[in-house]
């Protein structure tokens, strides 16, 4: 397959605490109670800052960014994440989390799309109007974006995959070149968890359907603070990659993903005070242009 080189972030957690009386008609009092108590000192923007310089040296051909960019979809928070991606020098593909879509109000204004204007792709298809876009990456790989976010009620932070979106991707897929890799990005997991109330409804369908197309090579998401990455490749599934949140203070992650060769290289890197963003974990995989192979780390 054609060679490429990625960066793969989620969670960027910009956070804003508002004043406003306002907040107590949403769930946003529980989001601001929240980032006063807790994610103000477990999560961090600083060290954000030094990636746009890091990710120029990687040479980094794309950054896929898998939504929450914000705390509680606040115009200050999108203002401040829309900065930080302006400083980056590679094409940014960003798509909506749970916490960009944190009210009732913010989902029906769709004020993500507000900082981050959704172009049509691949059919037409506009990630605002569609919750599909489909872009070109480079010459045989193609970005494919879901948002799956939606307002939900207290203590639940749950997607939705709709059989609108289902029949769009199918769609998509099927007019892509046979040969070509697809990597699909999603805030929510694909595979369920013992969470129920922050998982993807309909994921069962978004499974079936990926099983059906051996071009999409990896999924990535966020959602789960903790990175990890699932392997079922042997079940049909694209290769599964969460990449952590990026803005724990002392514990940020992402991914490189670089492919060359026939081979994917996957670097973990991490954020440690005092030294910076560095890799400590390395996994490579086998890929060919029907499927991804045996793995060796």
């Amino acid at each position: 397959m054609i060679d490429l080189t990625l960066a793969h972030l989620s969670d960027l957690h910009f956070g804003h605490i508002t004043s406003s009386l306002t907040q107590f008609l949403s769930k946003r009092w529980i989001g601001n109670l929240n980032l006063f108590l807790f994610r103000k000192r477990a999560y961090a923007t600083g060290h954000l800052l030094l990636l746009p310089s890091l990710l120029k040296t990687l040479k980094v051909e794309g950054i896929c960014i898998t939504g929450d960019l914000t705390s509680t979809s606040l115009d200050e928070e999108f203002a401040l994440a829309r900065g930080l991606i302006n400083q980056f020098s590679s094409p940014c593909f960003v798509i909506p989390g749970n916490h960009d879509c944190y009210t009732k109000e913010s989902e029906r204004t769709q004020v993500f799309y507000d900082f981050f204007p959704s172009q049509r792709g691949v059919l037409d298809i506009c990630l605002r109007d569609d919750k599909v876009l489909c872009t070109k990456i480079k010459e045989g790989w193609w970005w494919i974006g879901l948002d799956c976010a939606v307002a939900t009620p207290p203590f639940n932070a749950y997607g939705v995959f709709t059989a609108d979106m289902e029949g769009k991707l199918e769609n998509i897929l099927r007019s892509l070149p046979e040969r070509d890799g697809v990597i699909i990005g999603n805030h929510f997991p694909l595979f369920s968890s013992t969470r129920p109330s922050h998982e993807l409804k309909n994921g069962e369908r978004l499974r079936t359907l990926l099983k059906r197309w051996p071009s999409v090579k990896m999924y990535l998401h966020g959602h789960d603070h903790k990175p990890y990455l699932i392997d079922r490749r042997k079940e049909g599934f694209p290769l599964v990659l969460n990449s952590g949140c990026s803005a724990v203070a002392d514990n940020g992650s992402f991914y490189l993903i670089e492919i060359k060769d026939s081979q994917l290289h996957l670097d973990h890197y991490f954020y440690r005070e005092g030294l910076g963003w560095r890799p400590e974990k390395t996994h490579t995989f086998f890929i060919s242009s029907s499927t991804l192979s045996a793995t060796t780390e």
